[in-house]
């Protein structure tokens, strides 16, 4: 399987008025025309604002599906530019619920596997200005994902993000989406995705925990 990358996006961290107030973010990022190199942390001109919950291994690249934007366009009666989710890689045709956490793909030089899907927050509701954002993103399963890099390397907007190998345990973007937003009580699918070895660490932590829980209460 081959996606193409529609738009490559970095940005580093600013202050920006929103209805709230100041924010301080790196999500406003602005499409680049020539090849930049990602490291292990990073694209060569990003950087995360909010160290504790973003950037490091396993969320060292985000990505957002391209066909999604027609959705929120038509859902919100607007216009959304590309990255306007703040993401990395805006790639035609990838879907949350046909790609698996482990999945590997060549970008142009690098080499990527899926970590986790992507976790909306408050940020987008205070950058777009649209308070029910975020709940509507986790209805929707239109999250995007992360994605850890396994070898280093130089990507061109315009590259094909080309499928090198599935992961064997098949946990699709959208089943890890479902125990986090829907069927969150259900041990089966929760021990399932937790098995995952690529699934990444601070998810895994914070769904053992929650299935530790559930355990305790049968």
């Amino acid at each position: 399987m081959k996606y193409k990358l529609l738009s490559l996006n970095v940005g580093r961290p600013e202050v920006y008025e929103t209805e709230k107030g100041e924010l301080e973010s790196a999500y406003r990022k602005t499409p680049v025309q020539e090849a930049a190199y990602l490291t292990y942390y990073n694209f060569e001109g990003d950087e995360q604002a909010d160290k504790k919950n973003h950037g490091g291994r396993d969320k060292a690249v985000c990505l957002y599906p391209a066909q999604h934007y027609k959705h929120w366009d038509e859902h919100y009666g607007q216009s959304f530019s590309f990255p306007a989710f703040g993401e990395n890689l805006t790639v035609e045709g990838i879907d949350e619920r046909e790609v698996h956490i482990g999945d590997q793909f060549q970008l142009g030089d690098a080499l990527l596997q899926i970590s986790e899907p992507r976790k909306p927050c408050y940020i987008i509701a205070r950058t777009h200005g649209i308070k029910d954002f975020p709940a509507k993103v986790m209805e929707t399963g239109y999250t995007g994902f992360y994605l850890r890099v396994l070898k280093e390397g130089k990507v061109t907007p315009g590259d094909d993000m080309t499928l090198v190998e599935h992961h064997p345990s098949a946990v699709t973007v959208a089943d890890v989406n479902e125990v986090r937003y829907h069927d969150v009580n259900n041990p089966h699918k929760l021990k399932r995705v937790i098995e995952v070895d690529a699934l990444a660490k601070g998810l895994r932590d914070s769904l053992s925990e929650h299935l530790h829980k559930i355990k305790e209460e049968l």
